[in-house]
């Protein structure tokens, strides 16, 4: 049976859905966490859904493809609030201060 507007693509399927922020957050040794996220981002992309990326760790100074990508072609709202990687930090209350002020700004997205 064919219809004018997929079930999907409906008003009622979207306000049946609707959900006001969604926070994944991927952690743990190894390989994965980094497509895991990137795979979420596509599939909420491709749903029209407002996305927003915030690492915690990774230095705004530090320039990656996958945030090349997510910005220019996918217009993904991008922070990378860090100084590096924590475990390499000699004052972790600086690094402490770095992440509250990236989780303030994650409870604006």
């Amino acid at each position: 049976m064919a219809t004018e507007v997929p079930p999907d693509k409906s008003p009622e399927h979207k306000e049946r859905r609707r959900v006001p922020s969604l926070v994944l957050v991927h952690t743990g040794n190894g390989k994965g966490k980094s497509s895991s996220a990137f795979g979420v981002v596509i599939r909420a992309v491709a749903r029209d859904w407002n996305v927003a990326v915030i690492q915690f760790l990774k230095s705004g100074n530090w320039n990656t493809g996958e945030e090349k990508i997510c910005r220019e072609k996918l217009g993904v709202d991008w922070w990378a609030i860090g100084e590096g990687f924590s475990w390499e930090s000699e004052d972790l209350s600086e690094d402490e201060a770095v992440a509250q002020v990236a989780w303030a700004h994650a409870k604006e997205c």
